[in-house]
């Protein structure tokens, strides 16, 4: 396959590339060696090919094959390879993504590495990750929220990695991102807020969910649904009736991190619909509300604001 790709200028079919899947430790030494051979361009969709499939087909396991990627000479190659590797949590990722964040010279490639560390952020405030090689995340993506020179897209993926972490500052920085002058760095602590697992934020979120930006607005609600913004539920069900495709799916979201009676009643209504993606979604919300509660033994009047209140305030 490989000989195929250095001199065809055909381009193989996903199920010839699928060899690429699942590499042992021998044909990945080769793909290391014989990489440059291929034509840029043949490299470029490869992977672009291989990532996109990999979203569908959960059989690809494509670990090693973005590794030798990372290193691709392509910016393009070096950032689909990264997004391609969101869900592998290695530890031998930490140094190549970190050492992307501090010296690779293109933007997009920057913020692709700084989104992917949160994954390693995660995995140490669960106790997943030894606390040296998760602080060596930390410490390179608060780098990059520190240095004014940087650019707005790298540090907002930083902001929204850090804030996985329980570090005292981590809060002041994504207070000051709310109150950045960008709309750009405002969602993205709206995204930190609902990551932080911080109950105070859940005021913040709330009012967002009036924002006249539809980003702004399907931010705040899928915040909410992560905060557990009980008080908020009226104002996700009127999200449902948003004009904005982006809104409705995040309100849906949150109402099934929500639960309780009225999000069942409205979720099952919109599984019932004529938008197929929406009732998708729809589903998978009742499957969560299934999965995390059981609604069969209420804990607080739904139909009083003053209960909605009271649940929120215990955390605060």
């Amino acid at each position: 396959m490989l000989e195929r790709l250095v001199r065809e200028t055909e381009m193989p079919s996903v199920e010839d590339l699928s060899i690429f899947s699942d590499l042992s430790l021998a044909d990945w030494a080769t793909v290391q060696q014989m990489w440059p051979t291929i034509p840029e361009a043949r490299r470029l969709a490869m992977v672009q090919t291989l990532v996109e499939e990999s979203y569908e087909n959960i059989h690809l396991q494509l670990g090693r094959f973005l590794r030798v990627a990372l290193q691709d000479t392509n910016s393009q190659v070096r950032r689909l390879a990264i997004e391609g590797l969101w869900e592998d949590a290695g530890e031998d990722l930490i140094g190549p993504f970190v050492t992307l964040l501090r010296n690779d010279p293109v933007v997009e490639v920057r913020a692709a590495a700084a989104a992917a560390l949160g994954v390693f952020v995660l995995a140490g405030e669960l106790d997943e990750l030894d606390s040296a090689q998760a602080m060596r995340a930390e410490e390179a993506l608060l780098a990059v929220l520190h240095d004014e020179t940087e650019a707005l897209e790298v540090q907002c993926r930083a902001l929204e990695s850090i804030a996985f972490s329980g570090e005292m500052g981590v809060r002041h920085l994504i207070e000051d991102g709310y109150y950045s002058p960008y709309e750009e760095m405002q969602l993205s602590a709206l995204l930190a807020m609902g990551r932080s697992a911080d109950t105070r934020w859940r005021g913040s979120v709330r009012a967002e969910l009036d924002s006249p930006s539809p980003t702004m607005r399907a931010a705040a609600a899928r915040a909410c649904g992560e905060l557990e913004v009980r008080a908020a539920l009226p104002d996700l069900l009127e999200l449902l009736l948003d004009e904005e495709p982006e809104v409705r799916l995040a309100a849906i979201f949150a109402l099934g991190r929500l639960g309780g009676q009225d999000a069942i009643d409205a979720l099952e209504a919109v599984s019932a619909g004529e938008d197929e993606r929406e009732a998708q979604a729809a589903l998978a919300a009742l499957d969560e509300v299934l999965f995390y509660g059981d609604d069969s033994v209420p804990l607080f009047d739904e139909e009083s604001p003053d209960d909605w209140d009271d649940w929120d305030e215990q955390d605060d």
